[in-house]
């Protein structure tokens, strides 16, 4: 059994680890200092990162789920709503295999319900599709365009 919370300033460090664990495994290298250096910067951006993290009846971290919140300026034709931006789901893998990354999202998706998020966002693995098609996410639509820069210069 899990327990999801919304993250609190407290569990920065816990974050950290997750993500340290999550990069090493998607084939990172690890550096001195990492997590503090993540828990410094998820901090400074706390209000805008809405994250959920997952721990085990033994109080045990477990996975995570990491977002973006993105809010509309004003605008005549719209109403001034959100989005949120799913950066990562991590699930440690002896946790995996029970669900535990759809209920985290299920959690988010409710937060979202109480806090006007109009869509969410996210790429997907191919192994992950089928976990969001079951939430409900499909393919962005034709007008969706993006752009990804082979290199950027520096200025001189």
């Amino acid at each position: 059994m899990s327990r999801i919370v919304r993250a609190e300033r407290e569990h920065a460090f816990i974050l950290g680890a997750l993500t340290l664990q999550a990069d090493l495994e998607d084939g990172g290298t690890n550096r001195a200092g990492f997590i503090a250096q993540f828990a410094d910067a998820w901090l400074e951006e706390f209000e805008s990162m809405p994250t959920w993290v997952a721990f085990c009846d033994d109080g045990s971290a477990v996975g995570f789920v990491q977002t973006n919140w993105v809010s509309k300026l004003p605008s005549l034709r719209r109403p001034t709503t959100g989005w949120v931006h799913v950066k990562k789901v991590f699930v440690t893998p002896a946790a995996r295999g029970n669900g535990l990354a759809e209920q985290m999202l299920r959690a988010m998706i409710a937060w979202g319900t109480t806090n006007g998020v109009e869509r969410y966002q996210l790429t997907a693995r191919p192994t992950a599709r089928s976990l969001y098609e079951r939430l409900g996410f499909t393919a962005p639509d034709e007008r969706l365009m993006e752009l990804r820069p082979a290199a950027f210069s520096s200025p001189r």
